[in-house]
């Protein structure tokens, strides 16, 4: 029996892969352990051939089911590739050693510098596989073990976060993997493989969170200052750590509103989403083209290269907002994307309307107070 699927085994429907890459480029109360079960599925091949696969039934929508194995990656599959399924016990999750052999065997012992820093599993991928002198060795070491130092303070700082605004978590279920890239040209590649095409063009990605395998993937100079990996690291929190449920039509305005909130100097990081950002808020107040309403109703602007900055200066002040100024309709917000499930789709106007009931305001004129209170945060914080 076939523990997973290999990804040039089934071609994903476009919709779904449309429908996953709203939140695959950069982001449940629900509790899997207690209904996960590791099934066996049936599955028919193009090639007409039948495995069997033993994995957890994540999500059904759209013509296709979500897989989950016990690594914690997920596979799609169309619904109509699904011969038979058998029900069998509870699925064991892979422990930290074991997730980190399967890297090592896929990448290549002789091209990796591995790092475990529960719950996080480092593994840089050398461009070449010729043997290191003990100089650039040493410099490869430290990063990964930078990498899991910074990743762990990180975590602690997301975890005080939700704290404070009474967001409900558990405990992760998965080792957290990160796979760091000596070269561009190894990331741009993998990046092509992973987003199939879907995501902003791969040189202008730094790092990002796929959804589908749960790893954080990074380029190697982005390690001197961890601005992109903490963003990304924390979208990985959100889905590791019961808030939201990967897959599921959450938009993006949320995830990136609370990824770009945290920000670091390169060792630690130094501030959260309820504190006012220079960066992002100046970014908020010069956009021109892209609104509110727009970033609520659909994720378009996301996903291209041109109005992504807009849509992320925006994301950060909706968010902004509704954690300092809105907080129980806050916690409803997330309450109502928790309950989102894997592979579902919603509409720009069903999604506009659930945002407005729940929040008791416009989107306009949620956008006009953000413009008068900004400026004055902004001023306090100066002073």
């Amino acid at each position: 029996m076939s523990s997973r699927l290999t990804t040039s085994e089934f071609r994903t429907p476009l919709r779904v892969v449309l429908a996953a890459s709203r939140v695959a480029a950069f982001l449940a109360v629900v509790s899997l352990a207690s209904t996960a079960r590791a099934d066996v599925f049936t599955i028919k091949l193009e090639s007409d051939e039948t495995v069997k696969v033993s994995a957890r039934h994540a999500g059904s929508g759209q013509d296709a089911l979500a897989l989950e194995f016990s690594d914690g990656a997920l596979q799609i599959i169309p619904a109509a590739a699904l011969v038979a399924r058998e029900a069998k016990p509870d699925p064991t999750p892979v422990g930290h050693d074991e997730l980190l052999q399967r890297l090592v065997t896929e990448f290549g012992a002789d091209r990796t510098i591995t790092e475990v820093d529960k719950p996080f599993v480092i593994v840089l991928i050398r461009e070449s596989n010729r043997p290191l002198d003990p100089m650039a060795e040493r410099r490869f070491k430290a990063v990964v073990k930078k990498a899991g130092q910074f990743f762990k303070g990180m975590q602690n700082s997301f975890l005080e976060f939700v704290k404070q605004v009474r967001v409900e978590t558990t405990p992760v279920k998965y080792p957290l993997p990160a796979v760091i890239f000596e070269s561009d040209r190894q990331f741009d590649a993998y990046t092509v493989a992973a987003t199939q095409g879907q995501a902003l063009s791969p040189q202008a990605i730094s790092a990002f969170y796929d959804l589908l395998s749960n790893r954080l993937v990074i380029r190697l100079r982005e390690c001197a200052t961890f601005d992109t990996p903490l963003h990304e690291a924390v979208h990985q929190q959100v889905y590791n750590r019961g808030i939201l449920q990967r897959l599921a039509p959450v938009p993006s305005w949320f995830n990136e509103g609370i990824a770009t909130g945290f920000e670091g100097d390169g060792e630690r990081v130094r501030s959260g989403p309820k504190v006012v950002s220079d960066r992002y808020g100046r970014l908020a107040l010069r956009a021109r083209v892209v609104s509110w309403q727009e970033i609520v109703a659909n994720d378009r602007t996301f996903q291209g290269d041109v109005l992504a900055a807009e849509a992320y200066g925006h994301a950060w002040g909706l968010h902004w907002l509704l954690v300092t100024k809105y907080r129980s309709e806050y916690n409803q917000l997330v309450r109502t994307f928790a309950a989102k499930k894997p592979l579902e789709l919603d509409r720009p106007d069903e999604r506009l309307a659930e945002f407005e009931k729940i929040v008791g305001k416009s989107v306009d004129a949620l956008q006009r107070e953000f413009y008068n209170e900004l400026p004055r945060a902004m001023a306090r914080r100066k002073n």
